[in-house]
């Protein structure tokens, strides 16, 4: 497995992008190698951590028009992508499902 920590900030409130979020997740659910994405919020910050079954599948996302599209909204800005080998062994341990299915 192979992790992946998504942070940009937003001019745009929550309550504003409930519904285009929306859209995206259901889209995501197609996405090939994304096995779990947990949304994360910190003040005008936004963003996800993201695990994929490999470092070329999330490679895939970050090259696929759909992040394109989410790169280039004007609300969104800062983006920092950071990559994590998962330690499936030790994260089956302590109950993360994404690891357990590895």
């Amino acid at each position: 497995m192979h992790a992946v920590l998504i942070t940009f900030t937003s001019s745009a409130s929550l309550d504003d992008l409930k519904g285009p979020f929306t859209d995206y997740a259901n889209a995501q659910r197609g996405v090939t190698g994304l096995v779990a994405k947990t949304w994360i919020q910190d003040g005008s910050t936004l963003g996800g951590f993201h695990i994929f079954t490999s470092p070329q599948a999330a490679e895939d996302y970050l090259n696929s028009r759909m992040f394109a599209d989410l790169r280039s909204n004007p609300a969104f800005s800062d983006f920092q992508i950071r990559h994590f080998n998962v330690l499936d062994e030790l994260s089956a341990i302590t109950g993360s499902p994404q690891a357990a299915r590895a």
